[in-house]
């Protein structure tokens, strides 16, 4: 697989505070394994999700409950760092089988039907930016999030499937032409799954792989495999990022703005990851039979002025054990 080496910074890896699923505390020893785990839990959002702010200095936000309050807590998180604009339980409109929650800077749509939940996500970065964005400047990010409540080791699966329908609906630059600059200035729309060292007993434990599904980013229709260290801003992690090229587990492109579905084992590339990363220097205090899938995060991160809508169902993370 040809890796490919680029000299800017990585426009697609959420803050240090954003990163729940890399959890750096013991943890209740797992439940009994079982032939198949969906590690992704409450997929219809039934028991809401928590709101988190990357700024300290903005108070603890709730939670938002788009199908009714429930009595268990949240497995479900919602990011929202560098914004102006913070959802809230009163920005809930609903209409038949939609719940949508939206103020000038974004949105984010639950719609139920026989198929499932849809959900779309949107952000209009023309409200959030008063000039280009410049270097090191933090960015809109709008994620969903989980902690997965069951984290398999590596070492005891064979198959990592991933299953995602999804659709862009629209993506508009609105910076000029003449201040666009690659370098500095996205809008993705990526999955990334944290493959991390969940042994408490070991002196890295903790240590993690961002690992990446970049399913759509403006500036490219065929996207190449980026490995290379988490930097770009301040609250950067410095952990090693590899993200997959679009060829590794999907066939066209979203910029189609046409539904695409996936089924992708993606077992063996979390492996090749881990291959480059220790390669690269990095998680080299780990030994295999210690990492775990411990988390994920998807949605919207935009560097630059664009205001774009992705729309999603059927996401499922199947870990199937030998």
């Amino acid at each position: 697989m040809k890796i490919i080496l680029k000299t800017i910074a990585f426009l697609g890896i959420f803050a240090t505070t954003a990163c729940s699923q890399a959890e750096t505390a013991p943890e209740k020893e797992q439940t009994a394994p079982a032939d198949t785990i969906s590690l992704i839990q409450d997929p219809l959002f039934e028991r809401g999700l928590s709101l988190k702010r990357a700024d300290p200095n903005q108070p603890s936000a709730g939670v938002i409950h788009p199908f009714g309050s429930s009595a268990e807590a949240p497995l479900w998180e919602l990011a929202e760092w560098a914004t102006k604009f913070y959802l809230t339980e009163n920005d809930k409109r609903t209409s038949n089988r939609t719940v949508s929650y939206s103020n000038a800077g974004k949105r984010l749509q639950f719609n139920k039907s026989e198929d499932g939940l849809e959900i779309t996500m949107e952000v209009i970065t023309s409200e959030e930016y008063e000039r280009p964005r410049q270097q090191n400047e933090a960015w809109p990010h709008l994620l969903i999030e989980q902690t997965f409540p069951e984290k398999p080791l590596l070492k005891d699966l064979s198959k990592l499937i991933l299953k995602f329908e999804g659709k862009l609906n629209f993506a508009e630059m609105k910076m000029s032409e003449a201040a666009f600059d690659p370098g500095l200035h996205a809008a993705q729309f990526q999955l990334f799954l944290t493959v991390q060292n969940r042994n408490p007993n070991s002196a890295y434990y903790g240590d993690f792989l961002w690992f990446g599904i970049p399913f759509y980013d403006f500036r490219h229709k065929v996207q190449e495999v980026y490995a290379a260290q988490d930097v770009g801003k301040g609250d950067a992690t410095g952990k090693f990022i590899y993200s997959l090229g679009n060829r590794d587990y999907m066939e066209g492109t979203f910029h189609d703005q046409e539904w695409i579905q996936i089924e992708k084992d993606l077992y063996p590339l979390i492996l090749n990851a881990l291959e480059v990363a220790k390669d690269r220097g990095y998680l080299t205090g780990t030994f295999f039979e210690e990492f775990s899938l411990s988390g994920m995060n998807l949605g919207w991160e935009v560097p630059g002025t664009f205001d774009a809508s992705f729309s999603f169902k059927g996401l499922e993370l199947l870990a199937i054990q030998e």
